[in-house]
């Protein structure tokens, strides 16, 4: 294959991936910070920089008030410019981040932090501003700790915090082990720790309760999953509830290892060269053609994941192919550098 062939795969891979990925990877330190006072759209503006930061590692960036528009879901509003500029004070202000390791390793149970540093628009390119995150929020940024993953072109669809924070706060939990029942999630939080997230200052369960059903009901209007919340009045803590996907059984169709399945799926994506329209139907239309030994071109897009992601060899692929055509879950090597795939 020439240079200028590889060249190109390599760029029609990069513009599929931003066609079709919007995916953020959230530190679970600013995931569970107490920025609840913030607006909706500081939040989701910060997620959008955060978004930024992953794909550049530059601390210092310059932004299109058109794509942050964008973004933001603000085609409608004349005065996109004034929100912008609302919505980016905010991260200015300090905030409070939890329970996370500090670079030298140290456990910390609190620290208050701000997002950003200086915000310019220079007046000969005043269609775009210039943004820096503060160093300090960095390190918070890196934390081994774990993340949560956001699909940007989904949450920006929410038009409630509480519809934004508790979708945001069950994927956070959603794998979470649950002894009762494997197909169930939950998460417990008490009034004291709703009020910190959703920046309200509620003294009754039901003023709660009211904020939380507008959040459910938008939830499954926008992604179709269905929670539900009750609250515990003995142990005074309201418990939020969902199934999870169905994990396939031993004698199950499905080829590929279940932990190694939303990767998978994500890798497909990556190089489909169709359009997608709706990420999240098509890509609950592949997760059900895998499940049940569907999909087509299942074996060479699987050992291509392997291979140009992990850097096993064909042989190597082989001996995790099981007699009955499954495969056994690989240790995870270092993933190859991008552009490999050619």
């Amino acid at each position: 294959m020439s240079k200028n062939s590889n060249l190109v795969n390599e760029k029609a891979l990069e513009k599929a991936k931003k066609h079709h990925f919007e995916f953020l990877k959230k530190n679970n330190a600013i995931t569970d910070a107490k920025n609840g006072e913030l607006s909706l759209g500081a939040m989701k503006s910060l997620d959008i920089i955060l978004k930024e930061y992953q794909e550049t590692l530059e601390t210092k960036m310059v932004l299109e008030l058109s794509y942050l528009r964008k973004k933001l879901g603000l085609e409608k509003n004349n005065d996109y410019v004034d929100r912008i500029k609302l919505y980016i004070s905010e991260l200015k202000l300090p905030f409070e981040l939890r329970d996370f390791n500090d670079q030298k390793g140290k456990r910390v149970e609190w620290a208050l932090t701000s997002f950003l540093n200086d915000v310019k628009a220079y007046k000969d390119t005043h269609h775009q501003i210039e943004i820096s995150i503060s160093d300090s929020f960095v390190d918070y940024m890196v934390t081994k700790a774990g993340y949560t993953k956001i699909d940007l072109s989904l949450s920006k669809k929410f038009k409630t915090k509480y519809g934004y924070k508790i979708h945001e706060m069950v994927l956070r939990y959603y794998s979470m082990p649950n002894k009762i029942d494997k197909t169930l999630g939950t998460i417990k939080k008490d009034l004291h720790d709703l009020n910190d997230k959703f920046g309200t200052k509620h003294k009754h369960a039901s003023k709660m309760m009211e904020g939380i059903d507008r959040g459910l009901s938008e939830i499954e209007k926008i992604t179709g999953e269905k929670i539900t919340c009750v609250y515990d009045k003995t142990y005074k803590s309201f418990v939020f509830s969902w199934y999870k996907n169905v994990v396939p059984t031993v004698d199950s169709k499905c080829r590929v290892p279940f932990p190694r399945l939303e990767e998978f799926i994500d890798w497909i994506i990556l190089h489909s060269k169709q359009e997608i329209k709706d990420l999240n139907k098509y890509r609950g239309k592949i997760k059900k053609l895998i499940l049940d030994d569907e999909f087509q071109d299942l074996e060479p897009s699987y050992r291509g994941m392997m291979i140009h992601k992990y850097g096993y060899t064909s042989v190597e692929v082989d001996e995790y192919k099981l007699d009955n055509g499954k495969y056994k879950d690989f240790s995870r090597k270092k993933e190859q550098p991008a552009g490999l795939f050619e």
